[in-house]
């Protein structure tokens, strides 16, 4: 995974000299009890995992695709609409920058992917942010809210999972809470 390993070398490098100014006002915006560097460790695993996923579903050419579209600093990528910031269990966040479709992301697999370095298999939540922290507009909800549901359905039963959806007093945020029944 010599791709996956210049991706990081590439986005570290990139936080430490903006000193994790993105990450900082990302974490403002969510208002999370989290540090910079948290959310830099916390995303650099979920997109190895994300990366996992891809190839063991035998998607691995999205991969190149995929980390292309996982900048540091998101200004400027015209083919990411969405930002989804995860919380792993309080322990870490994770920023992903997602296509309108979030097609290499999947949230199934995501919900059940062991990350060792937190010592939790998932994630307990996640927000969904335009990048420019816009509002959703109620179609766009809809939508959002639609494909999230039949993600996490295409992988688990009804009573195997419970999510929800709550819109958070910001109404350029969406949060979506996942766990196991």
């Amino acid at each position: 995974m010599n791709l996956l390993n210049e991706w990081e070398r590439s986005f570290r490098t990139a936080a430490r000299v903006d000193n994790c100014g993105v990450f900082r006002e990302h974490i403002k915006r969510l208002n999370l009890p989290s540090k910079p560097k948290q959310m830099l460790e916390g995303t650099v695993c979920v997109v190895q995992m994300c990366v996992a996923n891809l190839c063991l579903d035998n998607r691995n050419k999205h991969v190149d695709r995929f980390l292309s579209s996982q900048k540091y600093n998101p200004a400027g990528l015209a083919n990411v609409r969405y930002a989804y910031t995860f919380d792993l269990f309080g322990k870490a966040f994770a920023r992903i920058l997602v296509d309108p479709k979030a097609k290499d992301v999947d949230l199934a697999d995501l919900f059940g992917s062991r990350c060792y370095a937190y010592k939790v298999a998932g994630f307990e939540k996640f927000w969904i942010s335009h990048l420019d922290w816009s509002p959703l507009k109620r179609n766009e909800l809809r939508k959002l809210e639609n494909s999230v549901a039949s993600d996490l359905l295409f992988d688990y039963e009804k009573d195997e999972i419970n999510f929800w959806f709550d819109l958070q007093p910001d109404p350029s945020c969406l949060c979506v809470t996942v766990h196991d029944v």
